[in-house]
């Protein structure tokens, strides 16, 4: 299993309230399965992981800065327009909003971070990134980007919270202006396959003591193809039907399991020890016809489908299942999608 690159920053934001703002962004670098030609080949595997690009200084934060307080949905659009203006200092093309499932487990995320007082990537359920990703009704590949304070204190949150400009900025730029080797949040901001975000904003309430800063999550998301439901529960054993269609420029490659144990809650002391999530590697892969598998994916086209068991040694747990293809520019597999499933 490879290790994921986390990190945590520390800034002040409006040290006057004695909060601190923090970020947490993990590289999700995980093995990639070897290709079927170089499983036959060598045995070996190769490693999903962005391509370090040269540093270019993004314009100034408060050009063009919108005036006066922003409604969560305007705080969105503006994190987003930011995302792009980092994103264009590469010549990458821009990213969409995603007010569907991105945006639902982000903002699921930044609720909890912000009313535990927490950074980090697992939720105080023990959810991960993909799980609540799933849980929201998305089925692509979805990578996370986090900021918050971690004082661990319990607050109540805005439901109508007004986000001062300036913490979207100084949030974006803290992640874009990351030096090597603790440059997660930035690779993640700049890895070309992204199409989508979805932004978390979550604020407490404002107190006497306090003037509330805000907790972000990005949630980029990879859309490469549409993809057959599956259940959100199962047994051990069962059978799983696996269909789909990889879309162009992607080219279908295969199928994965990885299991997880089945997440617990998790003590608010603990998740901010937790600088660190490793996007698990599959256990078994499944190729098309042609290739060394133990069940071969049938491919019509850009259509796949295939039915497996799940089981890992008899293992319960959180089952993750990916689905693999060939993207241009790169000559690893990536993974397109990335959904989980409960197995007792």
């Amino acid at each position: 299993m490879g290790d994921a690159v986390c990190y945590q920053i520390v800034m002040g934001v409006r040290r006057v309230v004695g909060l601190v703002l923090a970020a947490s962004a993990c590289a999700h670098a995980h093995a990639a399965p070897a290709s079927p030609g170089d499983e036959a080949a060598r045995g070996g595997s190769t490693s999903v992981a962005a391509a370090e690009p040269a540093a270019v200084q993004a314009p100034p934060a408060r050009e063009g800065a919108p005036s006066g307080e922003l409604t969560a949905a305007q705080a969105r659009a503006y994190m987003v327009r930011l995302i792009n203006r980092d994103r264009a200092t590469m010549n990458l093309p821009p990213v969409t909003l995603d007010e569907g499932p991105a945006q639902r487990a982000g903002q699921r995320h930044a609720e909890d971070m912000a009313t535990h007082g927490y950074l980090g990537h697992y939720g105080t359920d023990g959810s991960v990134p993909e799980e609540r990703f799933t849980d929201a009704g998305g089925s692509d590949m979805v990578l996370e980007n986090a900021s918050c304070f971690t004082d661990e204190k319990k607050r109540a949150l805005d439901g109508a919270p007004r986000i001062d400009p300036r913490n979207v900025e100084q949030t974006e730029d803290m992640f874009f202006h990351e030096k090597a080797p603790h440059d997660g949040h930035r690779k993640n901001i700049l890895k070309p396959m992204h199409q989508k975000v979805g932004i978390g904003v979550a604020q407490p309430v404002a107190t006497p003591t306090e003037i509330p800063v805000p907790c972000f999550s990005q949630e980029f998301v990879d859309d490469y193809g549409t993809y057959g439901a599956v259940p959100a529960h199962l047994r051990v054993g069962e059978t799983l039907h696996v269909e789909g269609t990889v879309d162009a420029p992607a080219t279908f490659a295969g199928v994965g399991l990885a299991r997880l144990e089945m997440p617990r809650p998790i003590a608010v002391s603990e998740l901010n020890k937790r600088r660190s999530y490793p996007v698990p590697t599959p256990f078994q892969m499944y190729w098309p016809p042609g290739f060394q598998t133990p069940i071969p994916v049938r491919v019509a086209g850009a259509r796949f489908s295939i039915d497996v068991p799940v089981t890992d040694a008899g293992k319960p747990g959180l089952y993750e299942l990916s689905v693999w293809a060939t993207v241009p520019g790169s000559t690893d597999l990536a993974m397109v999608s990335l959904r989980t499933i409960s197995v007792r």
